[in-house]
Order: structure tokens, then C-alpha cells, then sequence
């Protein structure tokens, strides 16, 4: 065991707040945006308004922090073995090297139910496409006319326009007041939405509140409000609630702002781009149309100083020195034609001379003595050839001609029609046979018995 850890190096071995950074790294963006259900305990308030609480169940505890941002908006009272619904994200503090969750939202038990629908319906309307990015409009840049569907006494709308006129926005909004919470509420929003549907006129319709319960958010997820939101062909913009509040209109909508200011800054920002760039194309164009004209003062005050110089009698002038030029240059040109011409003809009649028939007739003439030498030649040749292959050809035909082979002691036998006797059989049938020899012929008789048992054998 020395042995194993002398072999560490020490510099490689993390302190714990580096390890406690890396848990870090690793644990919070893998635990964001999550609903923790629990009891409270150890509740705790500072004067600061942050509220420190354990969430816990029968087995297990989580502790909690509730910053003041997000604290204030809470609608009750936060009670030790209360019933509740916390949304945050899970975060590690590293002093202590202990993860929390920060909460962000709270809401009481009885209200997952609510919960549990707007899942279930966001899941529904998913499915069908709902929030399909490929089915989104794309808001125009240039809003010449917007369709505002709010309460005319809610703080969103005094927010909206509180943005709108510090950035100079230049529109014109057409409010569409609706109460946007109670029994009624749906009702009015999705007329709103219809009428302005059937309307053209209209280059965005945006729809917002303030933020709230799930309880007072709630017409925003109906489904009814949903589809009227994804129906409608004019470019929609959702912002509702704060941050942390996520409704189905917002997800519907074509473009989704975190909160009613946030609307208000997008179409402000993209009028303020504009704006920009119109403010900066008009400048170039500026600054081009005075490039333009210096190039054609410039220009004008060239031609000015050419007219000048190009008077009627400095033309004159100039074309008589032409004409000097061109004088002499015609001179120096017509004496090198001649040169050239006289070399030409030089040239042209030795080439005549050297075709003179004479010299022709000469040259063929010995071409012809060449010939007919090379033809003599050739046929002294072929006639020796043809006499050395004769003569092969007659010792051929002697070594195979019948007296050749009468020289060598060979003789041929012929019967009385004088016809030579090829084999046994036929010599059997005759009685008296010539035979031929190279220098005369001899009649032979044969015994007529013995020819007859020797015939017999050979049967």
C-alpha cells in the first residue's frame, strides 16, 4: 500500500472545491425545470425575504431555497407540513458541497391536479402538431398594424405600452380589451381571436397578462383558446405570466415572449433594427450620392480643361504633323516594298532556273542509266536463281523417277496386257509373268503346283 500511493502525484489529486465544481458542472443543467412534490419543514424566513424550507415525504428530505424575486409573487402563506408543488431547477452549494433545490414556483397540492391536465393536454396537442416548429408563421419585421387582445386595467397593458413609447415604437395598436381570468374569459379571447382572423388588415396579433396562479393562468391552457391561437392565420405572439410560467397559448403561438414586456422589446427590438438600418442606408446613401456627385464635378472640370486644350487650331496643327508622319512613313515603307519585292523576284527566277527542262532531262537521264543497271542486275540474279532451282528440282525428279530405282536393283513385274502386278494375288493368277530390269526385260514361267500350295498358305 506505500508502495500504490507513493505513486501518486499530488497535483493531479483535485481539492474539494474543484470536485465540488465538477458535481456541479455535471448535476445542474441535467436537473432544470423540474416539479418536486412534498411537505414542508424547518421553514425558515429571512428579512432579506428569502425562504429557506426542507421538502420532504416519509423517507427522504430535499432542502429549499426561495429567493425574495420569486418569493413575493407567492398567493398564500407558506406553513410548516404544508402540502405543495415546487418548480425550480436542482443547484449545488459548493461551500458546503450540498445540492438544493431552487425554487422558482410553489404551488399548493391541491392544485396538481390542474397540473396533471395541463400535462395531459399539452401532451394531446403535441401529438397532433400543435407546437410543430415547421407549422409556425414568421413574424413580419414591420408591424404596420398589431391586434392587442388583453385587459385594458391589468398591469401587463400599461407595461406593453410603457416599452413601447420608451423605444418610439411607431405602430398602430388596436386594443381588443377581454378579461383574461374567470368563467367568462375564454369565451371572450377566442371571439376576439375569430374576429381578427377575419380581418387581413393585421400584420401580428399578440396576446398577454400578467403573472399569477395556475388557478388565474388557467383560461390560457384551455384547449379551446389553444386551437383558436393555432387557427389563426395572422402571425401570433404569447406572453403570459412571468418567467417561470409556461401556458399552451404560449407554446401555440408563433412566437412566445416570457412575459408581456418581452413582447413588447421583440417587436420593439425588430423596429429598432430597422430603424437602424434605415438610419444607416440612408447615411451610406448620403455619403454615396456625394461620392457621386465630387466624380461628376471631376469629371466636368476634366472636360472643361480638354475643351480647352482641343480648339479647332490645335487640331489643324496637330494634323499637319500627322500628315508629315504619315508622309515620311509612306516613303520608308514604299523603299523597303521595293527592297523586298527585288529580293522576291531574285529569288523566284533561280528557282526558275533550277526547273529549266535541260537540267530536268540531265537528271532523269541518270536516273534512268541507274535503273537500268539496277534491272540488269536484278535479272542476272533471278536467272541464277531460277537455274540453281531447276536443278534441284531435276535431281529430285531423277532420285524418284522408275529408272532411278531399276539402277538400284529394283524390278517391276508386269502380266501379259503389260500391266504391273501389285501384290500376291494378282501375281498368282498369271502364268507367265515379265520381269523388268534396267537394261532389258526376262519371261518367267511358273510351276503351277507350287504356286497353288503356296497361294494355299497364304489363304
Amino acid at each position: 500500500m506505500k508502495h500504490f500511493f507513493s505513486q501518486i502525484e499530488t497535483q493531479s489529486v483535485p481539492s474539494v472545491s474543484e470536485l465540488n465544481l465538477k458535481i456541479k458542472n455535471v448535476l445542474e443543467p441535467n436537473f432544470r425545470k423540474i416539479w418536486v412534490k412534498g411537505e414542508v419543514s424547518n421553514l425558515r424566513q429571512q428579512a432579506s425575504g428569502h425562504i429557506y424550507f426542507s421538502l420532504k415525504d416519509s423517507a427522504s428530505q430535499i432542502p429549499c431555497v426561495f429567493f425574495n424575486r420569486y418569493a413575493n409573487d407567492i398567493k398564500f402563506q407558506l406553513k410548516e407540513g404544508s402540502e405543495i408543488l415546487v418548480y425550480g431547477d436542482i443547484s449545488i452549494y459548493e461551500p458546503y458541497g450540498r445540492y438544493q433545490i431552487t425554487v422558482k414556483l410553489v404551488e399548493l397540492s391541491g392544485q396538481g391536479d390542474l397540473y396533471k391536465d395541463y400535462e395531459k393536454l399539452k401532451s394531446k396537442l403535441k401529438d397532433e402538431g400543435l407546437f410543430a416548429k415547421e407549422k409556425k408563421k414568421k413574424i413580419p419585421l414591420i408591424l404596420n398594424k398589431i391586434a392587442l387582445i388583453t385587459s385594458p386595467t391589468g398591469a401587463a397593458i400599461q407595461d406593453f405600452i410603457r416599452i413601447l413609447k420608451r423605444r418610439n415604437f411607431c405602430s398602430t395598436i388596436d386594443l381588443f380589451p377581454v378579461k383574461v381570468q374567470g368563467k367568462f374569459a375564454k369565451d371572450d379571447i377566442i371571439k376576439a381571436i375569430e374576429y381578427i382572423n377575419q380581418n387581413p388588415n393585421y400584420d401580428c396579433l399578440i396576446l398577454t397578462r400578467g403573472g399569477g396562479s395556475i388557478e388565474d393562468l388557467w383560461t390560457f391552457n384551455e384547449e379551446a383558446v389553444a386551437r383558436a391561437i393555432f387557427n389563426c392565420e395572422i402571425p401570433s405572439i404569447s406572453g403570459i405570466g412571468h418567467e417561470v410560467d409556461t401556458v399552451l397559448t404560449d407554446l401555440v403561438a408563433d412566437y412566445r415572449a416570457e412575459t408581456p414586456s418581452g413582447a413588447a422589446e421583440y417587436i420593439s427590438s425588430n423596429y429598432l433594427n430597422l430603424k437602424e438600418r434605415l438610419v444607416n442606408n440612408t447615411n451610406r446613401f448620403k455619403i454615396l450620392r456625394i461620392d457621386q456627385l465630387e466624380n461628376r464635378y471631376s469629371q466636368i472640370s476634366t472636360i472643361q480643361r480638354l475643351l480647352s486644350l482641343n480648339n479647332p487650331q490645335n487640331f489643324i496643327d496637330k494634323m499637319m504633323i500627322q500628315i508629315d508622319l504619315n508622309e515620311q512613313k509612306l516613303s520608308q515603307n514604299l523603299s523597303k516594298l521595293i527592297k523586298s519585292k527585288t529580293a522576291f523576284l531574285n529569288s523566284k527566277s533561280n528557282q526558275l532556273y533550277s526547273f529549266h527542262p535541260q537540267h530536268k532531262i540531265i537528271a532523269l537521264q541518270s536516273q534512268l542509266s541507274y535503273w537500268a543497271k539496277q534491272i540488269n542486275r536484278n535479272a542476272l540474279n533471278s536467272l541464277k536463281y531460277k537455274q540453281s532451282y531447276y536443278n534441284q528440282i531435276e535431281k529430285r525428279l531423277n532420285n524418284t523417277s522408275i529408272q532411278s530405282n531399276l539402277k538400284r536393283g529394283y524390278v517391276i513385274l508386269k502380266n501379259k496386257s503389260n500391266s504391273i502386278i501389285h501384290d500376291l494375288v494378282s501375281a498368282g493368277k498369271e502364268d507367265t509373268i515379265k520381269a523388268c530390269f534396267i537394261d532389258g526385260e526376262l519371261l518367267l514361267k511358273k510351276k503351277k503346283e507350287e504356286i497353288r500350295n503356296k497361294y494355299k498358305k497364304k489363304n
